[in-house]
């Protein structure tokens, strides 16, 4: 299976105390033994360290820690998708055709990489506003299966 992963299912998997990492670190796991093919849109990869970094937690992660666990459990088990101004333009698009503003563009950027390489999965936490981009697509998916 070929998935693709927002920010918000990473972010889960990662973290072991984030109320949803009991739903999101099985795919993380099915993503490193191979099972799963694991794919993050190069906005997702900033989108994710900008997220890490801005927590706040305690201790808070500092940008190297975050580096540090982006080198570790990220890249070495995730294809990055690369994003071109094509690309852009279509989120931008998608999102103006659903009459959808502000965040909603970063949503679409991650759809727009998923469905570029063929996945046949987008795993996030945000299905409402994913829908919203992409109704009745059956790419979007919650870990776990959970509506969230």
């Amino acid at each position: 299976m070929k998935a693709c992963f927002d920010t918000s299912a990473l972010v889960a998997a990662l973290l072991q105390h984030h109320p949803h990492h009991a739903l999101a670190f099985p795919l993380l796991r099915e993503v490193k033994s191979g099972t799963i093919s694991g794919h993050l849109a190069t906005h997702g990869l900033a989108e994710l360290f900008a997220t890490l970094t801005a927590l706040p937690l305690k201790p808070r992660l500092h940008p190297p820690d975050v580096d540090r666990i982006i080198q570790q459990s990220i890249l070495p088990y995730f294809t990055l998708i690369p994003q071109s101004a094509a690309d852009y333009r279509e989120a931008l698009q998608l999102t103006v055709q659903q009459n959808l503003s502000s965040g909603a563009i970063y949503d679409a950027l991650h759809l727009v990489a998923a469905r570029s390489v063929g996945c046949t999965a987008l795993y996030t936490l945000n299905l409402r506003h994913f829908r919203s981009l992409a109704p009745g697509d059956s790419i979007v998916a919650s870990p776990g299966a959970v509506d969230l």
